[in-house]
């Protein structure tokens, strides 16, 4: 697959710190991305979502009065006619502890960026989710990409011992 430029991207933020979505905004201009939607509601940027073609969305952890992964699981599993159910959706948050990092694993997130964040920071939180696609899973439990950042090429076990390999070969 070809790599996506960054000048191509349709990006939407979705933060109601006016201050975040603003450096966001600024940051992504800067690196040439080419066209920028900036909600400050989730509401808005529901409508958004369902009436434009997106190719990114950069959403708060924490708005209004329900989380920003309760967007992030709407949007994974209410499909949308203007775009794909795997779009690669970034976490912003100043709350990285295990349990909410675990909490955005398992509502679907593509990566997540700690505020605050440089522009090097996400340019390659960015990259990484567009042009580094994992699997997208769709099961009754989970919608999203895959929580595994393993590669297939890796292994710390060889011949016999290998579950994927042979999960594989039992699939076919």
């Amino acid at each position: 697959m070809d790599k996506i430029e960054i000048k191509d991207l349709k990006i939407l933020i979705a933060d109601s710190n006016l201050f975040i979505a603003r450096t966001l905004f600024s940051i992504l201009e800067a690196f040439g991305v080419g066209k920028i939607i900036v909600c400050e509601t989730l509401e808005e940027a529901e409508k958004q979502y369902y009436n434009s073609e997106i190719d990114c969305i950069f959403v708060d952890f924490m708005m209004e009065d329900r989380s920003g992964l309760e967007f992030i699981k709407k949007i994974r599993t209410n499909r949308s006619s203007k775009n794909s159910p795997d779009v690669p959706i970034i976490l912003d948050t100043g709350m990285t502890d295990r349990k909410t990092i675990i909490m955005a694993r398992d509502a679907g997130v593509t990566e997540i960026i700690s505020k605050p964040f440089s522009p090097e920071q996400v340019l390659q939180k960015l990259d990484n989710a567009v042009n580094n696609k994992r699997d997208f899973i769709e099961v009754e439990e989970f919608v999203g990409p895959n929580r595994r950042r393993r590669k297939d090429s890796i292994s710390d076990w060889d011949g016999e011992k290998d579950r994927r390999r042979s999960a594989v070969k039992n699939n076919k």
